[in-house]
């Protein structure tokens, strides 16, 4: 059980450490500045779904990231994003249907959409479902669609310390400050390297079948590292580890054969 988190680590109760390389909800670490403005939005009261400033905020920014892709609603969770795209579509669309530039190379026909990930080219599709470097229960989850005139679900409800903490997370992306790195060539080269592993940005996929992958994540956890639980990830290598941190994932990469 997990009693405290700081950066790409986490500590339980009794002191020991995780280097926490799945970080589903955090792409840029645990805590720091997204945190920061959230604790001000809350301070404001802004715990509720009541329309708050951030929506418009954060919908203008992915706007100006995403030229393209101007038409944006923003959902509670990626079923609801499915949901909402499934309605406009007029055709059910799954997760399986959508494309990940993190596991797999550029698709063969055009799928009705593609996740965009951090620090990852923006992928060729028509519909954009970002991963968002920080969401809360699930949320934000946008949708981005090419098309003006398209007309999307309304979006749903959100809290503005959700939408404020997801707003400087974005921005956080493209540091203009002199910030801290957020790859790790050195570790990536690493990885890289390691048989039956393949890397995309700072993602890293297994080559493993499913059962093999389980007996993998066992021996991660056993020294200290949490991977994607989900088969074959993709997990997140983490910028700015120690000296002993990077030798202790080259030795799991290359100890533990991903296929």
């Amino acid at each position: 059980m997990t009693r405290r988190t700081r950066g790409f680590r986490l500590y339980d109760f009794q002191g020991h450490r995780l280097i926490d390389l799945h970080r589903e909800c955090a792409f840029l670490g645990h805590r720091g500045a997204p945190i920061t403005a959230m604790k001000s939005a809350l301070s404001q009261g802004l715990d509720s779904g009541l329309p708050s400033v951030w929506e418009g905020r954060l919908i203008r920014a992915l706007g100006r990231r995403f030229p393209a892709h101007r038409t944006v609603a923003l959902y509670a969770s990626v079923d609801r994003a499915l949901a909402a795209l499934t309605q406009a579509l007029g055709r059910r669309v799954t997760p399986q249907d959508l494309y990940d530039p993190a596991l797999d190379p550029a698709p063969e026909r055009e799928p009705p959409a593609a996740l965009w990930r951090p620090l990852l080219p923006t992928p060729s599709s028509r519909v954009l479902l970002l991963v968002m470097p920080l969401t809360v229960c699930g949320a934000p989850a946008p949708l981005c669609v090419d098309d003006p005139e398209a007309e999307l679900p309304p979006s749903d409800p959100i809290s503005g310390f959700v939408l404020a903490g997801a707003h400087r997370a974005f921005l956080s992306l493209w540091p203009s400050d002199g910030s801290a790195p957020l790859r790790d060539p050195a570790l990536e080269r690493i990885v890289e390297g390691s048989p039956g592993w393949e890397l995309r940005g700072p993602y890293v996929k297994t080559l493993s079948s499913p059962e093999e992958y389980q007996g993998i994540l066992r021996r991660f956890l056993e020294a200290g590292v949490l991977l994607c639980p989900r088969y074959p990830g993709p997990s997140v290598l983490p910028a700015g580890c120690s000296p002993g941190e990077r030798n202790l994932l080259a030795k799991l990469f290359a100890s533990c054969p991903g296929g």
